[in-house]
């Protein structure tokens, strides 16, 4: 049985807690919160831009409940500290659990700045412990299944990509913290990351970034199209935002054209894949209606069960997002490309 310590009890803390909780192989023993309500297992407060399935009272029977993240690390009866604190924090904890002996899975995005991703893989190596970040577009289904077609080479080279992330502003987080700039990143640190870390998942690393963007409510960059240069005629672009007035609807779109075939997924027309074959023919291929936050949480604790280290997401691949988004961040003002090396 894994022991988890969850840090920090947001929405994505309590969506991983609903998860492991449905794990025969796991049970989360300690919650860490500064409100004593959520720590207690309070969560009647409305959180999150999803459906949750979080109970809304906690059974605090055989868990523990900590004000403070040494507390949490102190406690010798966890195996593995979930990380779902604001982004700003994430390095610091990082380090800090990782020097306290505990695997380490960590919401997305890695850290703020590659200078801090590079202090964490340093701190996991020395621990020899694991340590992941929740990435989820790399197990999400949709997601999984283009890049099984784009790996199987079966339509060909990629051409050109496009993917794109678009919201209103998300005014729910605790405390409005997505909407402070200096904890968050704004929306190309929190939202559009996400499509950064699955273009170096799918195409590898560009030659050069060239990106536009604009301020928003974060006071940070909230929206941004990122023109990814890979050469050989293979032209990426990207564009994430969280500007949109409300109600608009979250969506994730990703259009990638073959030389045989174009694949296209929109979040907001279905779950199934299209792939345009040519000569009017269209397939649809139906995917499974989990999440990428189930698979990633399944194959953390199988990793850890089996004492495998994780291979689909690395802390170096994880830092090369970030040293990504910092360089869509230079060329946005700085209002020119930059040689990616």
């Amino acid at each position: 049985m894994i022991k988890v310590g969850v840090c920090g009890l947001g929405f994505m803390g309590r969506t991983h807690f609903a998860i492991y909780e449905q794990h025969r192989s796991s049970r989360v023993v300690a919650l860490m919160d500064h409100q004593p309500s959520r720590r207690n297992g309070d969560w009647r407060d409305p959180l999150g831009n999803l459906p949750s399935s979080w109970p809304v009272q906690v059974d605090m029977k055989g868990r523990r409940s900590y004000a403070t993240v040494d507390e949490l690390c102190a406690d010798p009866d966890i195996d593995l500290i979930d990380i779902t604190l604001p982004t700003c924090f994430h390095a610091d904890v990082a380090v800090k659990a990782l020097r306290a002996g505990k695997h380490v899975l960590s919401e997305k995005p890695m850290a703020l700045s590659y200078r801090d991703c590079k202090r964490i893989i340093e701190a996991a190596k020395k621990s020899r412990k694991y340590y992941m970040v929740a990435q989820c577009l790399r197990f999400w289904p949709q997601y999984v299944k283009i890049k099984e077609l784009v790996d199987s080479r079966k339509l060909g080279k990629v051409c050109s990509m496009a993917l794109r992330r678009l919201a209103s502003p998300p005014d729910y987080s605790s405390g409005a913290w997505l909407m402070d700039h200096t904890m968050s990143g704004g929306a190309l640190f929190d939202l559009h990351v996400h499509d950064v870390d699955f273009a170096l998942f799918l195409l590898g690393k560009p030659k050069r970034v060239q990106a536009f963007g604009t301020t928003g409510p974060s006071g940070g960059i909230d929206h941004v199209l990122g023109v990814w240069d890979y050469g050989k005629d293979v032209l990426a672009s990207i564009e994430g935002g969280w500007c949109y007035h409300s109600p608009f609807p979250f969506q994730m779109y990703v259009n990638i054209r073959c030389e045989k075939a174009t694949i296209e997924w929109d979040s907001t027309a279905g779950s199934a894949i299209k792939v345009y074959r040519g000569n009017n023919e269209l397939e649809e291929i139906p995917v499974s209606d989990t999440t990428g936050w189930h698979m990633e949480i399944e194959y953390m604790l199988s990793c850890i069960t089996k004492k495998r280290k994780p291979k689909v997401i690395t802390p170096e691949s994880t830092a090369l997002t970030i040293k990504l988004a910092e360089a869509e961040q230079k060329s946005v003002l700085e209002n020119r490309s930059v040689q990616i090396r």
